[in-house]
């Protein structure tokens, strides 16, 4: 079964909810998925136990009180475009995992807190006052205690314990790596995403695309000779439903796809990524496979980390 983005709507429905205020990033609450109290406390903690107070400085505390809570709401299951945080495992995969929303970033930068994108989330804006990309976490649940965010910057600062070190890069030139990947994503390409999943075309191939094509562009042209996100296209992971839209991606139909039209441009002037060397035969390849399956956001009978 291959999933188009009009099938995919339907079920996902509440899903898209969740990624209006969550996107692909997230720091949350505790355990158990139940929501936190005014004062960022794990509900029925009695404030001693949750994210208020008590614990050390763990990944099994983190996990239990802080990454197990209130995120596993929408992030669970790889539901959202792979990003959980329902296990010390899924949390290890986010250390060292790019931003989907602010790309020079990661998600957990071991040793670094400030420069950790989660920390960023949960205290609404970066250490010098930089703006983030959506709304602060845990949505639409109070903000996390000092205490919970404190014990997250300590575990990060000693280096992620309890989490493996990085095995490699995820993308040329890039200092992100992912822990713990899965031992069967279906992935040939040395990708940590499931071959033929949008998340791997992202990653091998249209990552460079978010420099311009973002919310956050960081192309320094930028506001100065060129307009971005060019077209109002957003070309970030999170937003798949915005890319496979029968337009800039059309499912199963090449010709049809201004994506893969404006990267096969014979004019150099013209081609993307504007700027940049032109696409590798193997990324436009893997493009074009994943067109022409349909675009799937995850391909039949493989598991999408």
């Amino acid at each position: 079964m291959i999933y188009a983005p009009q099938t995919l709507q339907a079920p996902f429905a509440k899903l898209l909810i969740c990624l209006a205020t969550v996107t692909l990033l997230i720091g949350c609450g505790a355990g158990g998925g139940q929501g936190l109290d005014e004062n960022g406390n794990l509900l029925g903690s009695g404030g001693g136990g949750g994210c208020g107070g008590g614990g050390s400085a763990t990944l099994a505390w983190l996990q239990d009180n802080v990454f197990g809570g209130v995120c596993t709401q929408c992030h669970t299951g790889g539901a959202v475009f792979g990003v959980d945080w329902d296990s010390e495992s899924n949390t290890c995969g986010n250390v060292g995992r790019t931003s989907g929303e602010i790309s020079t970033l990661m998600v957990i930068e071991s040793g670094n807190p400030a420069g950790s994108y989660v920390i960023w989330k949960v205290e609404n804006g970066g250490p010098n006052g930089e703006t983030i990309v959506g709304a602060q976490m845990p949505a639409e649940n109070p903000p996390l205690s000092t205490d919970a965010i404190q014990k997250m910057r300590e575990w990060i600062a000693d280096d992620t314990p309890g989490c493996s070190a990085p095995r490699a890069t995820v993308a040329a030139g890039s200092t992100a790596a992912r822990l713990d990947e899965p031992e069967s994503t279906g992935s040939e390409s040395g990708s940590t995403y499931a071959e033929g999943s949008w998340m791997d075309v992202w990653n091998e191939s249209l990552r460079v695309c978010t420099l311009c094509h973002s919310l956050t562009p960081s192309s320094p042209r930028c506001s100065i000779d060129l307009e971005c996100p060019p077209n109002g296209v957003v070309l970030t992971a999170d937003n798949y439903f915005g890319v496979v839209d029968g337009n800039t991606v059309a499912p199963f139909d090449l010709e049809r796809s201004i994506l893969w039209n404006r990267v096969t441009e014979e004019n150099a002037e013209k081609r993307m990524p504007l700027g940049f060397e032109s696409l590798t035969q193997t990324q436009l390849d893997i493009i074009q496979n994943w067109i022409e399956d349909g675009a799937p956001f995850c391909p039949e009978n493989v598991v999408c980390p």
